[in-house]
């Protein structure tokens, strides 16, 4: 059974879910943060993550919340900053990190992100300083962010620390009705798709040989993009097969971690119908909060803070009394 709307008051002037889904991704005033310390955490085949570490004020205890961004994003998008405050307010350490390829991590990058690189985010977690781990972590994941994580959860993994539980907001469970919406959208599809070319091109990649170079510059689409780039270049028979081994509504009865999954009735670049077609009564460990409006990542109500960051802070403080913090 699909879950019932959660109610949503947009705040003015963000009034639907594209003004939310600009609001989110591109607001020119971020939200401030205590002084980071700048990680580089290191991958097994010689690249490395780049990452901002913010402790808080109050004393040890929270578990570590690791973020992660989503397409074409950065530590720097302006959900991730908000979302980041919301947990030093409430004690959490935070790491904000950057995947393989996106422009905080391109200094020591030789390949590039994609829906299904979930070892990524299994590597960087796994490589995280102990006194960093003690108290456990929690993750959180917006977009393709999010994807990743519900599919590092899905496929389990030796060699992390204790996962206390996870967030992911917006997450596109279905990839290829995801882009098929993407490529539709004229507006935020071609600005994604022409952001995403320019990134992925930048990498200096020696898997990106010269035919799927071009490939890359002629795509019209994402969906083109990934079928035509992305599959082959990590030996993908088709983007059918890209999309299916990496789906992650696939993955959410594998979970075995307390999760919450936020989406939106009026994201423009993610459906939320997707949802009716999962059987939830399998899914015992997934918390799925249907909102009835907040667009792509964005939630912004008539409260101070976003209703997804009070959700998945609130969320972490629930999972964070359960392990003990």
């Amino acid at each position: 059974m699909t879950p019932s709307p959660v109610p949503f008051r947009p705040r003015s002037p963000w009034l639907g879910g594209t003004l939310q889904t600009l609001r989110a991704l591109r607001w020119p005033w971020p939200a401030r943060l205590t002084p980071g310390h700048r990680l580089w955490l290191p991958m097994a085949d010689g690249d490395a993550l780049a990452a901002m570490l913010h402790l808080p004020e109050r004393g040890p205890g929270r578990p570590l919340a690791v973020l992660v961004h989503g397409l074409t994003g950065t530590e720097d998008d302006p959900y991730l900053r908000e979302a980041a405050a919301g947990l030093l307010r409430r004690g959490f350490p935070v790491v904000r990190l950057n995947l393989r390829g996106s422009a905080r991590s391109l200094a020591r990058s030789t390949s590039h992100y994609h829906l299904g690189r979930s070892e990524d985010l299994a590597e960087a977690l796994a490589v995280l300083p102990e006194a960093l781990t003690a108290d456990g972590v929690v993750l959180a994941g917006w977009s393709l962010g999010g994807a990743l994580v519900l599919n590092l959860l899905g496929r389990g993994g030796e060699g992390l620390p204790v996962i206390l539980g996870a967030a992911a907001i917006g997450a596109p469970l279905d990839p290829a009705a995801a882009f098929a919406t993407i490529d539709a959208n004229p507006v935020l599809g071609r600005a994604l798709l022409a952001l995403y070319r320019r990134e992925v091109l930048a990498v200096p990649a020696n898997d990106l040989i010269e035919p799927l170079r071009q490939a890359a510059r002629r795509a019209g689409s994402l969906m083109e993009f990934e079928a035509e780039v992305t599959a082959p270049r990590f030996g993908y028979p088709s983007f059918g097969v890209f999309c299916e081994v990496n789906r992650p509504a696939a993955a959410l009865p594998r979970i075995r971690v307390p999760t919450l999954l936020v989406m939106a009735e009026d994201d423009p670049l993610v459906l939320v119908t997707v949802m009716e077609e999962i059987d939830w009564a399998a899914c015992p460990a997934v918390l799925p909060l249907q909102v009835a409006g907040g667009g792509h990542c964005g939630f912004y109500d008539r409260a101070g803070e976003s209703l997804s960051v009070r959700a998945m802070v609130g969320f972490f403080e629930g999972v964070s009394i359960r392990g003990g913090g």
